[in-house]
């Protein structure tokens, strides 16, 4: 008899719990299907099942519903690149905490919800990403470039193809652990490149799928023998063991056996001289600040640099349009390895070829819903108070509006030509580029990431000539969204061979 009433109980519940969202919610009156409205189910059959599949349909029920949609019990999603300034604009705005158990990183300054709290940690970063401090660091930046170079000239004598997307992502990772910890992992060294952070990443943000419907997920497996977790979930078991070895960093810094490196500034040694609180630099949430600052100062960069490699070396007038802007600059390409940020960063072409391929390599793929604590106006509808709302760096990126044919990769389409038919950036198309976010939660490392991608694209594409190797469109284009973009499951990265410049 208890059990069947427990079982009525449950069974009211759920019956009052549609009622509420499907006509009493303060967002039912919104346009979206029925089931999205009713459960999260709908969600996780997109995103789990189907493998990060949900921005995609989002794109199809605005197509249907217009560019307002619930698409969730909670969430409102908007199709339309004018709303961004209003949303992720300036201003005291939450983050949906529904988030932050997605990376397994809740103290985190991506995680934090809570406006003043991310504001207050947020605060000790900031001079250590501006542009003077990276324009400093690039003695590193430059030393992982030459270790690059001189892989990939191995490659020239053996003849041999390579990913260069691997070979971008242990770059990306050497600058950002050198900057982080004081110390590479050294990946530039790995064999082909098989040793980088590129598999516990990826594994973390598609888990992170099904972390968000299941908040216990991670807390039962960092508890659970590791033999089991890998029997259960291998792809968790890698972004578990990595955190454990960055506690073992984060040890050796507090202990004093590791010593910080007098050249440049180390991010984790300037974090415990600040002035957060003792309860902000516990090892436990530094840890957290440590692996987000890792995986976004890899994955963009990394990405972006491999979308634009693809793109450039597949098209021969874009390749000798960029190397004839290179030369101009660097007549010789024996000095390959002394441009400087400044000097390179000018360079329309270059500059074009990098935006673009930010463009499509989108940086974060996921949405980021914000709660503001006033009403907000969408053409005739009015969004309650602390209703989560987001907007998709995807579908903005694919505005036909704003860029035409936008699936395919034309520089060109940040460029104008001035009286003397030189080419400059359009400076019209400056608003419409913002692919390391708006606002106060916009990425910090954006100069770090710029950095990376000028000087590293600038002494590629002076150096070397890059063929494709049984490599096509599929390999980049985005075809899962995981948080973090992801070509097909089943590629083998961006291959290709490679010879000295002629010249």
């Amino acid at each position: 008899m208890s059990f069947l009433l427990l079982a009525a109980v449950f069974f009211a519940y759920l019956v009052s719990l549609a009622v509420y969202r499907l006509h009493f919610s303060p967002i039912a009156k919104f346009p979206g299907p029925k089931l999205a409205a009713l459960s999260r189910w709908y969600e996780f059959y997109y995103e789990v099942i189907l493998r990060g599949q949900f921005t995609f349909h989002i794109a199809e029920l605005h197509k249907k519903y217009g560019p307002i949609v619930r698409i969730n019990p909670e969430e409102l999603h908007v199709s339309d690149s004018e709303f961004w300034d209003t949303l992720y604009g300036p201003g005291r705005v939450d983050k949906y905490d529904y988030f932050t158990n997605r990376l397994n990183i809740p103290r985190s300054i991506f995680s934090t919800a809570d406006y003043n709290l991310h504001k207050l940690r947020k605060a000790p970063l900031l001079p250590l990403f501006s542009k003077k401090r990276i324009s400093d660091f690039q003695p590193v930046i430059r030393e992982k470039l030459d270790i690059l170079c001189s892989k990939i000239d191995k490659y020239v004598a053996g003849g041999h193809p390579f990913a260069i997307n691997r070979a971008l992502t242990a770059f990306s990772g050497d600058v950002i652990t050198t900057y982080v910890f004081g110390q590479s992992y050294q990946h530039l060294e790995s064999p082909d490149f098989k040793e980088t952070f590129q598999e516990p990443f990826m594994a973390a943000s598609e888990v992170g799928h099904v972390a968000l419907q299941f908040k216990w997920l991670y807390p039962l497996m960092q508890f659970l023998p590791e033999w089991l977790v890998l029997k259960m979930q291998p792809q968790i078991l890698l972004v578990l063991q990595l955190a454990k070895d960055f506690d073992v960093k984060l040890k050796a810094i507090l202990s004093g056996t590791a010593k910080e490196n007098p050249e440049h500034p180390t991010i984790l040694y300037e974090l415990l001289r600040s002035d957060l609180p003792p309860q902000e630099k516990q090892i436990d949430r530094l840890n957290e600040e440590a692996q987000l600052l890792i995986a976004a100062g890899l994955t963009t960069s990394s990405w972006a640099m491999s979308v634009i490699t693809f793109h450039i070396i597949q098209s021969r007038s874009y390749y000798d349009q960029l190397r004839a802007d290179l030369i101009g600059a660097l007549p010789h390409k024996s000095d390959a390895s002394t441009f400087n940020w400044s000097d390179v960063e000018r360079l329309p072409y270059l500059n074009a070829c990098a935006r673009e391929g930010l463009r499509l390599s989108y940086g974060v793929t996921a949405r980021s819903p914000r709660l503001w604590d006033k009403p907000l106006q969408y053409q005739g509808w009015t969004i309650p108070p602390r209703t989560p709302v987001s907007l998709t760096i995807v579908d903005h990126n694919h505005q036909e509006e704003i860029f035409p044919d936008s699936h395919a990769f034309k520089p060109e389409r940040w460029l104008t030509q001035d009286a003397q038919g030189l080419w400059q950036l359009d400076q019209h198309m400056d608003r419409w580029f913002f692919p390391f976010g708006k606002g106060s939660r916009s990425c910090l490392g954006v100069n770090l990431a710029m950095a990376e991608i000028h000087l590293g694209l600038a002494t590629l594409f002076r150096k070397y000539d890059f063929e494709l190797f049984e490599t096509d469109v599929s390999d980049v284009k985005l075809a899962h969204d995981f948080f973090l973009p992801s070509a097909r499951l089943d590629s083998k990265g961006v291959r290709v061979t490679v010879k000295e410049a002629e010249k």
